[in-house]
């Protein structure tokens, strides 16, 4: 598993993106969803704050993730399914959108060109150490964390934790299923 910052934080853009398009599709229990993407978009704008823009020019960047935290704020308390939902949903994503493909194409780029290898890997480490201090005081439990977002247990130890609650089909499913299973039990 890659550690370098900008592994990492792309990997939580896929997460995002995919997230989006569960949302846009209408999968799963859509609160849930909802509550999934603002414990990762806030633990991952905290991150990139605090520990990776520091000393490059990031002021837009920042600017953009307060307006991603506006429009999260009202999906979440935007009923699902009502057009307000949906207009909402919308605009976040395109403004995710935008600076995701700003980020990837300018910024991180120039952080690998003037920090190095060296220092992408130290940066992916306190990284990842934030996000984990966010989602964490965003009372997000560790098996519950974002789904590709590589905080949390091993699939044996949600499997363990699925035996004692008694979850069915527990044999047959995957890290991501066992996760969701427990989050939706208690």
């Amino acid at each position: 598993m890659a550690t370098d910052v900008i592994t990492l934080i792309t990997s939580d853009h896929r997460t995002v993106e995919s997230l989006f398009q569960r949302l846009k599709k209408q999968e799963g229990d859509p609160s849930a969803t909802v509550a999934e993407l603002h414990a990762l978009l806030i633990a991952h704008a905290r991150a990139e704050e605090d520990r990776v823009y520091p000393g490059i020019d990031a002021h837009h960047s920042v600017e953009e993730h307060k307006e991603a935290e506006i429009l999260l704020d009202a999906l979440v308390r935007a009923q699902p399914g009502t057009p307000e939902f949906r207009k909402t949903l919308d605009k976040l994503i395109k403004s995710v959108t935008r600076h995701v493909e700003e980020e990837e194409s300018r910024i991180l780029p120039a952080l690998a060109k003037s920090v190095g290898e060296k220092g992408l890997v130290e940066l992916g480490k306190a990284f990842k150490e934030r996000r984990a201090e966010e989602l964490k005081a965003l009372g997000v439990p560790k098996q519950a964390a974002p789904v590709g977002s590589r905080e949390g247990v091993t699939k044996a130890e949600l499997y363990e934790k699925a035996k004692k609650a008694d979850i069915p089909g527990r044999s047959h499913m995957g890290k991501k299923e066992l996760a969701d299973a427990l989050r939706h039990a208690k």
